[in-house]
Parts: structure tokens; C-alpha cells; sequence
């Protein structure tokens, strides 16, 4: 049986009580016409089998009692007309369905008669009843309650159906633990109807005064999947955002904020102007969860946020480049190019293409792109950044796995030269100076493996060496002086050109696996392609030691212990942050971490705090960093804490998968990808300020490397960031700069507070 909600991605709700219903008449809402349909015999004659709806309805949990109260029914589903399903029961008025999709469910047999046929949908309108008139649950239905059961609010009818109005009776609960119930509709007698009034126009219009809840019930039944832009507009009104957003491929739709003061509804669009999702945000959880869909419309969802709410702000980028997969990832620069990885987001069979391709840096245009297809690729630059030397084991023009290694010129895309190989098992590619390092397996489990050291300029062979037993090639990149082999319990640097034996430093015995062949692993360096390193020292893991190694020289600068309950992160060649797993048998997995900022240089902890602390970035005396993935500012020399990011989280909960980038410091803001949102906080006090208008951001599993390093860049007066919608951004920094100086000084005037409504 199909869960009746899925929980999709990680984040997540808690909903704001409404008021009491105020209405104006002003300018009418929208009708969608009933679907004509062909039917079978009423309730009646119901009898167990193949039935076909007559009328968008609303299928139950339970079915509908009067020992039960009005508002507390379970309504789970709708079923749209023209829709088939089989009863397998008929218990007086009620039929029972038993449906794969949707499990066990209950429906008012009314509405499999020829009669629900006739039902018209009409303008929304506030009905005002008398507390001793009744609500039916199908015109004439003996299953009834008394009005006084609906609450304070005004009933809002939405159809009618000879001397009957269909009202929308909002449920109590209507969140409860992982499930989402619905409106239901009941039926009301016409005679009854004291006063009635037609909803305004605009339901989300900064003007409107319908309470949310009222919004959010009318939404549920009456925005549908594949409704046009101008039906949406005139139920809504006009969005206070538009922004691009694509689904799995890019296709480049178009999705509308509806910023209102209590909560956030999106509705995005295909090209072809046809809705295609619909979402509620609602601020101020006790918890991030996963999204909540609601019933089988897996397109419309609520998000329960433990963010307050965030207002856009729209910012003008210089260019913005769109890519034809999903997730961009900035991997390296020089003057005049801009080196990007596109990624549709798969894995363990999932992943279908990535590609590598560059943009002119001053004007965003694409110059050349090579397809990897599903096979996975690298690629590394020379060190004066005018090449690319790219390794693909899949060539997606010939359909077949081919391990091509090819030396690229980034201003064209010319292939320089390409070396072709066997890799029956599998090949890894980094380099040295002037050098492309392959180390191509030659047995199952990589027991014995064949290095070709060959030229960067020329693709020629310089030499090669056969690696056997337990053995670790240690290069990173063009930056590094000498291939660097460690191999039984000592680490030796070889000539790149010569291959010649440069110097040698025993490593000892390993106490644990380095954590960086974890696909998950974020810690170690963050390279920045903005600004490739220019130190010659590095930390690497040797023996029962983290070792801070000057590659020039083969001497030791500094260590720390290595213990396998720990993974560190760089914060530079003195500083080390530190986490640290307080219980269970593997880091992965515990309940409890602290962290440590380890000082090198006097060889000891400065400080300690709770939980995981991540993507850590260094200003002067102060480290901003993300402390069970909530962003905070401390201070360096005492790790107390100066400032934390506002949630309304109530637990030390962990939600580091929120996190899609690192930190990028601008000015006097600090940017990262958090929930989804490229936000920006004043790194002075930690204050949202809000998010970049149309830049859909967020994690993408086994990438974490790539979102670290190069989803967000600020440099020279340049901030470039990747996107999950295919597209890669640049801004001038200045003028970004300039328009948060405005938002925080619309928030200044307004008291800090956001405004919504302007």
C-alpha cells in the first residue's frame, strides 16, 4: 500500500492558528467548469464493483459519523471526475474503496450517483448560518452535525447543487504527526443560508484580510495541477516574486512567491504557462522535517520551516549563464575563463550526465562543453591556468565506456592532445608540476596498480612505476611540487619529469583508512578556484599521525594524532577544527560529537563546544562557522559564541544537510546555501537579512566536496554562484554590496523586522 505521505527532503513546518474571517465585496473569484461525464446508477442501486466520480469529492479515513465531530473526519484524499475506482463495500450511505495506491478508504456513495453530476462549481462565497441549522455530509444525507460545529468562521461555499451549497469545513487537526488532512466538503440547504457574501479577488494580495487558514483551505481545493498562470493570478492575485526554476532535466519554468506575513505559498509553472507544483511554507518549527504532500498529489506540498520567513531580495546579476544540468559547481578560473562542472544530481544508478564546460568570465557565455554522459570524470588544470586535462570513462557520442584522458585549452576547447586506455579496473587521475598522474588498476581490489607519469604539454610518457600492496598516491593538484607516494609505512617524492627520488619521510604504521575517500567526508581543505593555494605546506594523514608536511622540503611543520572517532577540517596551515564522535564504534553515526579548535603551533586545544562545527572560515579574531549545521559567528582565541542564526528549533538537532555551500564573506554580509535559499546575514550580529531573488539553491548527495568548494565564490570583486536549476551566476560584488546596505536599511527603519508587505 502506497504511504499515504511521503517525506521527501529534509526540512521542514510547524502551521500559525488563523482568525476569524473578514470579508469585502470586491471583484469576484475564479470558476473552474465541472467535467462532463458519462455515469452509472445512483447510490441507490451502489453495488460492489467499478464505479466512475462524478464530482471532484473527498475520500476519508473513516467514514463519516455523527459520533464523530464535524471537524474531525480524516479527510485524506480528492478524487477528481471522470476518475475510476472499485467498491468493495456499501454500508448505508457510505462506500468503501480499497484502492494499491491509496489503501482503505470511505466516500459518500452521493457522490457516485447521477445526480453529483450535476454539481456546479461556483465564485467562492462566505456563507452565514444559523447555529441550529445543520451541515450534511451529501445533500440529504442523514450523516449530519450541527452548524455550531464548524466554528467561528464564516462557512466559504465552493459548489452547488440544486437547493444545496458545498462548503469547505477545515479540519481539526489538519497536521497531525506525519500526516496532512484536507478540507472536506459538506453541504449546507440554501433556505438555511442566512447572508451571503463573494470572496474577493487577490486571496493572497498584501490587501487581502481572509486568515491563512482560509487561504490555505481554498488552495487545497480549488489550485490544481495544470491550471493556467491567469486562473492562479486572479484566485491569488499578482505574486511579490517571479522567478526561473526547471525540474529533472532543466526544463526553464517559472515559479511565483506569495510572500504573505504568516506563510509563503509558491506556485510554479512549465514553460507552457500550466501549473505544475504547488507548496506552503510555514515558519517557526520546533523541528526540521521532511516535506509534506498532500494526500496523493505528490505535487502540492507543505514545508514546515523552523526559519522565520524570508523576504526576497532581488539583485540584478552582471550575467547569469544557463547550463543544461541541474547542478553547477564552479572548478577552476583563470583571467579570462571560468571552469564549470554540471551535474544532474544521481547516483547508484541514478546518474544519467555531468559535463565540463567553460564561460567567459566578463560576458557569461558558454565557449565549449564536453558530456561524460553517467561515467564519472575528473579534471585538473595546468598551474599558469590556460588548460584542462580532463579524464571520462564514458563517451556518451559512442554509447560505450572508453577511459580517454584529453588536454583541453580553456579559451576554445581545442583538444590538445588524448591518450586512451584499457582501465578494465578503473583509473584515477591527479597531477604534480608540469605533470598528469594515471594510476590504473590492474586487479579487482586494486592490490596492484601502474602509474604513467606523462607530460601536461605534450600527453608524453615520462615514466612509470608498479604499485603493489597498501599504497596511497597523495598529489592534489598541479600546485604540488613532486608526485608523492606513500608505501609500506614510508612516503617517498619523486621527480615528476625524471622520476628520480627527491626526498623520503617515514609515515610509521596506519592507525586508521583516510577519511577523505569517503564520498561524504566534507572536512580536510576547501580549495578555492578562485584562489589556488600558494603555500607549499599541506596536512595529509601519515601513520598515527595528521601531519602538516612542507612538500618542498619532505620536513614536518606540525601534527596532530589521528584517531579514527575524528575528522578534521583545514582552517589554515596553523588552525584545525576538530570533530570529534563521543559515543558509538565509528564516527559516522554517533549521537553526541563535540568539536575543538586545535592550535598547531603551541600543540593544544583552545577551546571546546557541543555538537559538529563546519565550514569554518577565519576573519581577523572571530571563525564563522556552522554548528550542527546552523550558521554562527565565534570567537577564535575562546570559542564563545557571538552570534548564532535565528530558528526556532527547540532540540540540538543536526541539520548540516541543509548547508549547500560554504561561507562566502562579502563586506560586512556573510552568504551561504541554507534550506534551499541562497540567504545573506549581517556577520556582525547574525541578522537575515533575506535571500537572493532567484537563485534556487541546495545539497546534493556525493558532491559535498564540489557544493564546498565551488557552489559559492566571492573574490577580485566578483561573486559567482552555482545553482540547482542549471544555471551559474555572477554579481559585481560593489553593486550586491549596495543593495543589502538598502535591504538592511529598509529593516533598520523597520524596526529589524521583516516587511512583507511592501
Amino acid at each position: 500500500m502506497r504511504s499515504r505521505l511521503s517525506i521527501k527532503k529534509r526540512l521542514c513546518i510547524v502551521l500559525a492558528a488563523a482568525t476569524c474571517l473578514s470579508l469585502v465585496s470586491l471583484p469576484v473569484q475564479p470558476v473552474k467548469e465541472a467535467v462532463p461525464t458519462a455515469y452509472a446508477d445512483g447510490p441507490g442501486s451502489l453495488k460492489p464493483g467499478k464505479v466512475t466520480l462524478r464530482q471532484k469529492a473527498v475520500f476519508y479515513e473513516n467514514a463519516p459519523s455523527r459520533s464523530r465531530s464535524l471537524r474531525n473526519h480524516n479527510a485524506a484524499y480528492y478524487g477528481l471526475p471522470g476518475q475510476t475506482f472499485r467498491v468493495s463495500d456499501v454500508k448505508g450511505e457510505m462506500a468503501f474503496i480499497e484502492s494499491d495506491e491509496l489503501g482503505n478508504l470511505w466516500l459518500p456513495a452521493w457522490y457516485l450517483s447521477k445526480e453529483a453530476g450535476q454539481v456546479r462549481n461556483i465564485d467562492p462565497l462566505s456563507l452565514k448560518l444559523p447555529d441550529s441549522s445543520s451541515i450534511y455530509v451529501a445533500p440529504g444525507s442523514s450523516v449530519r452535525w450541527p452548524a455550531s460545529q464548524a466554528g467561528s468562521m464564516p462557512l466559504i461555499a465552493v459548489s452547488k447543487w440544486q437547493d444545496w451549497y458545498g462548503v469547505l469545513i477545515s479540519p481539526d487537526p489538519w497536521k497531525k504527526e506525519r500526516t496532512i488532512y484536507r478540507p472536506a466538503v459538506m453541504w449546507v440547504k440554501a433556505k438555511d443560508v442566512k447572508s451571503k457574501e463573494k470572496l474577493p479577488a487577490g486571496l493572497l494580495e498584501p490587501s487581502s484580510e481572509l486568515p491563512i487558514e482560509a487561504v490555505r483551505n481554498l488552495t487545497d481545493y480549488l489550485v490544481d495541477e495544470g491550471d493556467s498562470k491567469s486562473y492562479v493570478k486572479q484566485l491569488l492575485g499578482e505574486p511579490k516574486v517571479k522567478e526561473q526554476r526547471s525540474g529533472r532535466p532543466p526544463v526553464i519554468g517559472e515559479t511565483w512567491r506569495y510572500e504573505a506575513r504568516e506563510a509563503l505559498f509558491t506556485a510554479t509553472f512549465s514553460p507552457a504557462g500550466k501549473l505544475t507544483t504547488w507548496e506552503w511554507t510555514f515558519p517557526n518549527a520546533a523541528a526540521f522535517e521532511g516535506n509534506y504532500y498532500a494526500g496523493s498529489h505528490d505535487p502540492f506540498s507543505y514545508r514546515f520551516s523552523a526559519m522565520p520567513l524570508l523576504r526576497t531580495i532581488e539583485a540584478g546579476p552582471v550575467w547569469r549563464n544557463q547550463g543544461n544540468l541541474n547542478f553547477t559547481f564552479l572548478l577552476e578560473a583563470s583571467r579570462n575563463v571560468l571552469l564549470i562542472k554540471g551535474d544532474d544530481g544521481g547516483f547508484s544508478g541514478m546518474h544519467d550526465n555531468s559535463s565540463l564546460y567553460a564561460i567567459d568570465r566578463s560576458t557569461g557565455k558558454k565557449l565549449w562543453q564536453q558530456d561524460a554522459g553517467f561515467g564519472w570524470y575528473t579534471a585538473v588544470p595546468d598551474r599558469k591556468r590556460e588548460h584542462v586535462t580532463m579524464y571520462s570513462a564514458y563517451n556518451p557520442e559512442k554509447k560505450a565506456y572508453e577511459s580517454r584522458v584529453r588536454h583541453i585549452r580553456l579559451t576554445d576547447g581545442r583538444i590538445l592532445w588524448e591518450r586512451k586506455h584499457k582501465a578494465e579496473f578503473g583509473l584515477t587521475m591527479t597531477a604534480a608540476s608540469g605533470t598528469i598522474l594515471l594510476l590504473e588498476g590492474l586487479d579487482l581490489n586494486a592490490k596492484k596498480s601502474m602509474l604513467s607519469v606523462v607530460d601536461q604539454q605534450n600527453g608524453k610518457l615520462r615514466w612509470k612505476k608498479t604499485l603493489s600492496g597498501e599504497y596511497r598516491l597523495l598529489n592534489q593538484g598541479p600546485e604540488d611540487p613532486y608526485v608523492l607516494i606513500e608505501q609500506s609505512g614510508k612516503l617517498t617524492a619523486y621527480e615528476p619529469m625524471t622520476g628520480k627520488i627527491a626526498w623520503t619521510y617515514k609515515s610509521g604504521k596506519k592507525v586508521m583508512d583516510d577519511p577523505a575517500w569517503d564520498p561524504y567526508f566534507t572536512g580536510g581543505y576547501r580549495y578555492e578556484p578562485l584562489s589556488p593555494p600558494g603555500t607549499t605546506s599541506r596536512w595529509m594523514l601519515l601513520g598515527d599521525k595528521w601531519t602538516l608536511l612542507n612538500t618542498e622540503s619532505g620536513k614536518r611543520e606540525g601534527s596532530y594524532p589521528a584517531n579514527e572517532m575524528e575528522r578534521i577540517e583545514v582552517l589554515d596551515e596553523r588552525y584545525l577544527l576538530v570533530q570529534r564522535a563521543l559515543d558509538g564504534n565509528y564516527f559516522t553515526g554517533a549521537k553526541s560529537y563535540e568539536t575543538v579548535l586545535y592550535d598547531a603551533v603551541n600543540q593544544r586545544e583552545l577551546w571546546t563546544v557541543k555538537g559538529r562545527a563546519a565550514r569554518g572560515i577565519m576573519e581577523g579574531d572571530v571563525i564563522y562557522l556552522t554548528l550542527n549545521g546552523i550558521p554562527a559567528a565565534v570567537e577564535k582565541e575562546t570559542g564563545e559564541t557571538i552570534w548564532k542564526m535565528k530558528t526556532s528549533l527547540k532540540s540540538n538537532e543536526d541539520v548540516t544537510q541543509l548547508v549547500g555551500s560554504s561561507f562566502g564573506i562579502l563586506d560586512r554580509y556573510l552568504l551561504i546555501s541554507f534550506g534551499g535559499d541562497l540567504i545573506v546575514l549581517d556577520k556582525g550580529n547574525g541578522r537575515i537579512l533575506g535571500r537572493l531573488g532567484d537563485i534556487p539553491t541546495g545539497n546534493v548527495d556525493l558532491r559535498e566536496q564540489a557544493a564546498r568548494s565551488g557552489a559559492l565564490n566571492i573574490a577580485d570583486g566578483e561573486v559567482y554562484i552555482g545553482t540547482v536549476n542549471g544555471a551559474f551566476v555572477r554579481y559585481d560584488a560593489e553593486e550586491l554590496k549596495e543593495r543589502l546596505d538598502e535591504r538592511g536599511a529598509e529593516m533598520d527603519a523597520a524596526g529589524g523586522q521583516l516587511d512583507h508587505t511592501r
